[in-house]
């Protein structure tokens, strides 16, 4: 990040340029520290703007694990997961607050198992604080958007018993974190909008009142507070030019600023009268320094008993990582987080485990992993993509589309393209029947089959990694092109278009494809699907896949097409009355064509297996309508 900008503007940029990549997306996993250390802690990962990735992870100081994305697993029923932009987390009673940013809600959730309890509804909230039945929640009230005449912004007094606001108070511009001391809400205003005229003020609300009593004057963009030892210590972020961080003391009764400490403290806490605090790449103890030249972004900053946390966010749009140091600097384990891992919240070592589907419950697709469709004729409307979808989105529509027993259809594209999903609990290996279903939208004479990866979670981590996909070894396993890669790259935009005698055909160049066989071709665009075959929620100019290739399964008369089914073992492959995709666990092979036994599967995998054009008919690409176990 340029230090002349500000950070909020840093940001919009993030989310107008930023991709999310193939390895990018947010997935569960343990990382096991090389010693038990610290203490258990919840981690709120804010996620890079407009991707719809805060995620929630857990370390369990009694074990040595640390787990990522708990929200989303012990949560599959909640749409849109955490949301959009985790920006403080806080434990109050048996409750634990997330503050999720442009997601305009606070989700509030049990201590122990992170279930979902609830949501309190502010828009654009930023931190929360807690005193007795209440809790007070800042907020910048206007739209996220730099805007040199923003409006002032609000905090927001909840009732803890019923979730709903009771009353609000006008504070400065843009307000973030605050502070309690006896009875006085102390509010930093950042004026982070309205750069560079930034707001310098601590707001003072009484809280017996409910009203703003004083306006502390103390510096450009403040940020943090905190309390320690009965005083006050503010941060501000300086204006990103000549005006540099700092953390001031502030007399919590005299309401006089005190003291500058002349310490660029980009993050800061104080525990037992000693300041910790992040600078550029270095963490401050007191009058010692500690290099952080290892950490590519160093943000998130905590202080606890005998340790001190530091996270990176690396690039803002990749996982980033946490380290636990004890308090003279050793470094004693890391272990990778979500996107820019930020705000903790230590709690008691209690191990936490998702609840189990209860007894009785359909088996459902809880969660998308990944949807990554090859260019086809079906791709931008199965599901539909509208302008500013992200992949997010995208696997948010797919889940509405066949998560949670729906029976609705989308399109994996052309050859390669794929859908990955977890499942709401284990669908077991029963001998000699078959497993699960697959539902596709087969009849007979048009197979467009798919092929069939599945993963047992043998970690309990809730995630394929690093657990081995295996492929479901069908009826054509021996027949197929196995380790096949194929790339697609995007048309240009001043791209012409070479239309075919055959009307319906209007550009038979339109993308082109290349594979590690030698072989190169054009998926045609015709009359009938006009749209843009290219997914256009990725930016990348080539798409590459690599899997299986089905043998060529067409005959052809004139302009009429006959594709034979394979039979046992794929998608869309055989229509439903006919026992199209029953799947068989017992099937599994390794990537060398073994046998292997899975107790069970928890993840699947379907992949479009045919690479070949049908002229007017476009590609052949694998639809998918939804998932059933075949047993309970």
């Amino acid at each position: 990040m340029k230090k002349h900008l500000p950070i909020l503007f840093f940001f919009l940029v993030l989310f107008l340029t930023a991709c999310r990549g193939e390895d990018e997306l947010v997935v569960p996993s343990i990382e096991t520290p090389t010693a038990k250390a610290g203490e258990s802690f919840y981690l709120l990962n804010e996620g890079n703007m407009g991707s719809n990735k805060a995620s929630l992870d857990f370390y369990d100081a009694t074990t040595g694990r640390y787990r990522r994305n708990l929200f989303a697993e012990v949560n599959p029923e909640v749409v849109f997961e955490l949301g959009d932009v985790g920006n403080d987390l806080q434990i109050y009673g048996e409750r634990l607050y997330a503050v999720v940013n442009v997601s305009n809600l606070v989700e509030v959730m049990d201590r122990r198992t992170a279930k979902h309890l609830g949501q309190i509804a502010i828009p654009n909230c930023r931190y929360i604080a807690f005193e007795g039945p209440y809790a007070y929640i800042s907020s910048y009230a206007g739209p996220v958007q730099l805007d040199p005449t923003a409006r002032l912004g609000y905090v927001a007094k909840v009732d803890t018993a019923t979730l709903s606001a009771v009353a609000t108070c006008t504070v400065g511009f843009q307000p973030e974190q605050m502070a309690i001391v006896g009875r006085r809400l102390f509010v930093a205003n950042s004026g982070g909008y309205r750069a560079p005229n930034y707001d310098h003020r601590l707001s003072v609300i009484n809280l017996d009142t409910f009203t703003e009593e004083a306006q502390i004057d103390v510096a450009p963009n403040l940020h943090q507070v905190a309390v320690d030892e009965g005083k006050l210590y503010v941060q501000s972020r300086g204006n990103y030019e000549d005006i540099a961080p700092n953390i001031y003391v502030v007399n919590p009764t005299t309401l006089k600023v005190e003291q500058k400490l002349d310490i660029p403290a980009t993050r800061f806490c104080v525990r037992g009268g000693n300041i910790y605090a992040l600078t550029e790449k270095a963490l401050r103890i007191g009058n010692a320094t500690l290099s952080l030249s290892h950490l590519q972004t160093p943000y998130g900053l905590a202080v606890n008993d005998q340790h001190i946390y530091v996270t990176d966010a690396r690039d803002y749009v990749s996982p980033g990582t946490v380290y636990c140091y004890t308090l003279d600097g050793r470094l004693e384990w890391q272990a990778t987080a979500g996107d820019i891992p930020a705000h903790f919240a230590f709690t008691a070592a209690t191990p936490v485990s998702p609840s189990p589907t209860p007894k009785g419950e359909d088996i459902v697709i809880s969660r998308i992993l990944t949807y990554r469709p090859a260019p086809g004729q079906f791709v931008n409307t199965l599901p539909l993509y509208t302008k500013g979808d992200t992949e997010a989105t995208m696997c948010q529509k797919v889940y509405e589309a066949v998560g949670n027993g729906r029976s609705g259809l989308i399109t994996l594209g052309g050859c390669g393209g794929y859908v990955e999903f977890a499942l709401s609990d284990s669908v077991l290996n029963r001998p000699n029947q078959p497993d699960f279903l697959l539902k596709g939208n087969a009849i007979d004479g048009n197979s467009e089959a798919g092929i069939v990866f599945v993963a047992y979670d043998a970690n309990h981590n809730g995630t394929p990694e690093p657990e081995e996909w295996f492929e479901l070894a069908g009826n054509a396993y021996d027949k197929s092109d196995h380790g096949y890669q194929i790339t697609y790259t995007r048309p240009a935009p001043n791209h012409i278009a070479t239309p075919d005698t055959l009307p319906t055909l209007i550009d038979t160049t339109y993308i082109a494809w290349s594979d590690n066989r030698g072989g190169t071709g054009y998926l045609s665009q015709n009359s009938y699907h006009t749209q843009p075959y290219f997914p256009q929620w990725l930016s990348a100019e080539a798409l590459t896949f690599t899997s299986t290739r089905l043998p060529n399964n067409y005959r052809r008369t004139g302009h009429y097409y006959y594709l034979s089914a394979f039979g046992q073992g794929y998608v869309d492959d055989l229509p439903d009355n006919q026992g199209g995709g029953r799947m068989d666990i017992e099937w599994a092979v390794d990537n060398q064509g073994q046998r292997v036994h899975l107790p069970a599967i928890h993840f699947i995998r379907i992949v479009t297996g045919l690479n070949q054009q049908l002229g007017p008919l476009g590609e052949t690409s694998t639809e998918f309508r939804g998932f059933e176990a075949l047993h309970p």
